[in-house]
Order: structure tokens, then C-alpha cells, then sequence
């Protein structure tokens, strides 16, 4: 008789079982390598979709350099124009800030010539303006006593002046040469 070889046998059930449940780690194991496979498949491809965008990106950033390095004469071109806007800027933005923090001095001037008779003389003004008020210094010449008067209560009578004092008074040559002192109310001037 034949020798019979001494061969080990391997049973595989590969159908599933019917009739007995199936343990929850197996059913597991079971989901990860059947579901888990596609779960591969999908990240290796969206890996190399990562991979093939990255040289897309990689051209796209190239060529805006390439743009914007041929730009760069033509924006340097205008450093002198954009200087001269800046400081043209700069003094409108100045020129506005002390005409709108300034009092309006031809109003002051107006008001002073209003109450001027034509005897007087004005020969030197100075206003001054400490914070909040106007304060003005005037020499003259009046023809006569009546005329410096008339100057003085005229500026008294006005409500924008206060503070009004002759400080000099003199005579010189048959005219009365004076000095007043005067303050004004900022916000009694137009601004």
C-alpha cells in the first residue's frame, strides 16, 4: 500500500456563518478591512490631488512675482510724484487746521475800524491770543479829546471788547497820542 503522505489540512469556512452571532470586535474587524480599503483609496487619492494642486499653486505664485517684479520700475517711477502729493497734503491739512483754529482777524479788524471816527489814527495794532480770548493792543493819534472819546466808549459800547483800558495818554505836536488795551472773546469772533 501506498505510503500516505503526512500533509497538513487547513479548513476555510469562507461563508458566513447563519446560525451564530458574531462577537462585536469581530463584526469590527471585519467593517475596518471591507469599508477600510475605500477609506485608503480615498485618502490616497486626495493626497496626490494635494500633491498635483501644490505645482498649480507653486506656477500661480510664480507668475504673480514675475508681475509684480515688472512693476516695481514703474511704481518706483512715481516715489517723486507720490512725495510731492504727501507734502501738497500735508500743507492743505495745515493751511485748514490753523484757518479753522484761528480767529478771523479782518472780522477783529472791522469791528475796531467801525468804531474809529475819522479824528483817530491808528498807527500800530497788536493782538496777541493767549488761550480762549484776543487780546489787543493799539496806538494812535487823535485830533482831539472829543474824537479819543468817542474811540473809547465806542469800543466799551460794542459787546465783543472788554477789558478796555487807555493805558498812555500824551501830547505832542497839538495831537493826543495814546495807547489802549483791549481783550476780545474768542467765541465773540466768527471763527
Amino acid at each position: 500500500m501506498p505510503k500516505k503522505k503526512d500533509s497538513i489540512f487547513l479548513h476555510l469556512n469562507l461563508l458566513k456563518p447563519q446560525g451564530e452571532p458574531q462577537k462585536i470586535v469581530v463584526r469590527l474587524i471585519s467593517w475596518a478591512l471591507s469599508i477600510g480599503r475605500y477609506i485608503v483609496i480615498f485618502v490616497e487619492v486626495l493626497v496626490l490631488a494635494a500633491f498635483l494642486s501644490r505645482f498649480k499653486l507653486d506656477a500661480d505664485i510664480q507668475t504673480a512675482k514675475e508681475s509684480i517684479e515688472a512693476q516695481i520700475p514703474f511704481v518706483e517711477s512715481l516715489k517723486p510724484d507720490e512725495i510731492l502729493i504727501r507734502q501738497t497734503q500735508l500743507q492743505l491739512s495745515t493751511i485748514k487746521n490753523i484757518k479753522t483754529e484761528s480767529p478771523d482777524y479782518a472780522l477783529v479788524l472791522d469791528k475796531i475800524a467801525a468804531q474809529t471816527p475819522n479824528g483817530v489814527t491808528i498807527e500800530n495794532l497788536a493782538i496777541d491770543k493767549p488761550a480762549g480770548k484776543l487780546n489787543i493792543s493799539m496806538n494812535g493819534v487823535a485830533q482831539n479829546n472829543n474824537e479819543l472819546t468817542t474811540f473809547i466808549l465806542g469800543l466799551k459800547e460794542d459787546k465783543s471788547f472788554s477789558d478796555i483800558n487807555l493805558t498812555n495818554a500824551g501830547l505832542n505836536q497839538n495831537l493826543i497820542q495814546f495807547s489802549v488795551t483791549a481783550s476780545m472773546n474768542i467765541t465773540g469772533v466768527k471763527l
